[in-house]
């Protein structure tokens, strides 16, 4: 061998390596270089325990129907999928896995609509009120979105009713922080400890160096528990309230009075900044000259924050500030009549639909996969109402869907479908946009209800989508 052969067999040696080694190092680290650059965000808390469903063993290839046809060459004309060919493929996906604990069928419906003409491009069972479990969020996210500006901020205010005395009031910030976030979070939420600054500089301007602390949570009535859901749920959502920090965790758990561990905290960090809390906090008033204030994020923004983590608390707060926006009682009922009242005005409310919570918690709440769909479709074609689209996951990118849609039917969906994911035990959903190989936007919605296996309808409503996507047809 040639000296300067050998010294390109070992510079080929040498690359070979790197390459491997670069490949291991990004196969274990790619999910933290995702979360650093913002292209991964962590989904919501699963509303159930994990243990409840046993997912099979994935064949390394799962088979394709023969009858289903392979995506065509993509033309971007924007022609919508021909009804009966669509139709034709989604009927031949096989279902055979989703059964109840006695062996029969579970409930699957879905609506598969054209944006640009509403055309129903492919139905089952459309019109069946089903549970939709968090896929109650999109109606209540489009709502608020429909009621409100989107720039509006709600305020957390300290004032002084009397000399000597301060009070903490809520005002339903579902993202209030007790410490400030790193700077170069986003979205970056205020904190207490803002708050508790800007109160000690007044205080202490005015020689005042000893204080008593009450807390108003008033804005908010009733219990911040709904009645539909069972005390098992405490671990998946904190009692609402209109003053929290931190979503009312401490210690791994949920408190049951928020209100006052955030006032508790308000105390401490006051205590830290020279101002001595006098006893211990207590429910007060929330009158008197304003001395200090942080404002939340603008509404829309929080709105896409309770989308993107599916988070159950965030969304439940929402749906009391849309009640007291839009002069409803700010409680649980308050906030679902709220919700109907907007859906009414979009033409979207169906008369068998039942709503007991915002978030979708409730096993109680019931609507039809074409509702859902409908509302989906709102959401692409109403102007003002498009920007809930930034708050849905990407198919196996982002959220929720960051870690599906790896099946060969469904990958055509990888990166091109936004959705948003429901889960309760026995119950499943995905509705959004995707689409189509052709250019075409498309809105669906899947239901399965009464599923033992849960895996099992993910699969199906995966490689639906991706059955929609990938058609050129």
């Amino acid at each position: 061998m040639t000296k300067s052969r050998a010294v390109q067999w070992l510079v080929v040696g040498l690359c070979s390596t790197i390459l491997v080694t670069v490949g291991v190092i990004g196969a274990t680290q790619h999910r933290t270089l995702l979360t650093a650059a913002g292209l991964e965000v962590e989904g919501g808390s699963p509303t159930i325990d994990a243990t409840v469903f046993v997912e099979p063993t994935l064949p390394p290839e799962p088979s394709v129907p023969a009858n289903l046809a392979p995506p065509a060459e993509r033309t971007s004309d924007g022609t919508a999928p021909d009804p009966a060919s669509l139709q034709q493929q989604l009927d031949a996906l096989e279902v055979g896995e989703l059964v109840d604990a006695d062996g029969n069928p579970a409930t699957l419906a879905y609506e598969v609509r054209d944006a640009a003409t509403g055309e129903v491009l492919a139905s089952r069972n459309d019109a069946t009120g089903l549970i939709p479990a968090s896929n109650t969020k999109t109606l209540t996210v489009l709502a608020v979105f429909n009621a409100f500006d989107g720039d509006e901020r709600f305020a957390t205010t300290v004032v002084a009713p009397e000399a000597g005395a301060i009070v903490l009031v809520g005002g339903g910030d579902p993202l209030l922080r007790s410490e400030p976030a790193p700077a170069d979070t986003y979205p970056r939420p205020p904190s207490l400890r803002e708050l508790a600054t800007a109160t000690a500089e007044a205080l202490l301007a005015d020689g005042t160096t000893t204080v008593t602390l009450g807390f108003d949570e008033s804005r908010f009535e009733g219990s911040g528990w709904a009645e539909t859901w069972p005390s098992g749920y405490r671990s998946q959502v904190t009692e609402i309230s209109a003053l929290w920090a931190d979503e009312g965790r401490a210690n791994g758990g949920r408190s049951r009075t928020p209100a006052l561990e955030a006032a508790q905290v308000f105390a401490e960090q006051l205590g830290e900044l020279g101002v001595t809390v006098d006893g211990e906090p207590s429910a007060a008033a929330g009158s008197g000259e304003e001395l200090a204030r942080v404002e939340s994020l603008p509404v829309h923004v929080l709105a896409e924050q309770a989308m993107v983590r599916s988070n159950n608390s965030f969304t439940e707060v929402l749906g009391f500030q849309l009640a007291h926006h839009t002069g409803h009682p700010t409680t649980f009922a308050g906030s679902t009549a709220a919700i109907q009242e907007q859906l009414t005005g979009l033409g979207l409310w169906e008369e068998n639909t039942r709503l007991d919570d915002a978030s979708g918690l409730s096993r109680s709440n019931r609507f039809s996969a074409g509702l859902l769909a409908r509302a989906n479709l709102a959401l692409v074609t109403e102007p003002r109402l498009t920007a809930v689209l930034d708050g849905l996951p990407v198919a196996g990118v982002t959220g929720t869907l960051a870690e599906r849609f790896s099946d060969p039917l469904a990958r055509p969906a990888r990166g091109v479908a936004r959705a948003k994911t429901g889960t309760l035990s026995f119950v499943s959903s995905l509705a959004g946009t995707t689409t189509t190989d052709d250019g075409a936007v498309v809105v669906f919605a899947f239901m399965a209800n009464g599923q033992v296996n849960g895996w099992f309808a993910k699969h199906w409503e995966d490689q639906a989508v991706g059955i929609i996507t990938g058609c050129g047809c």
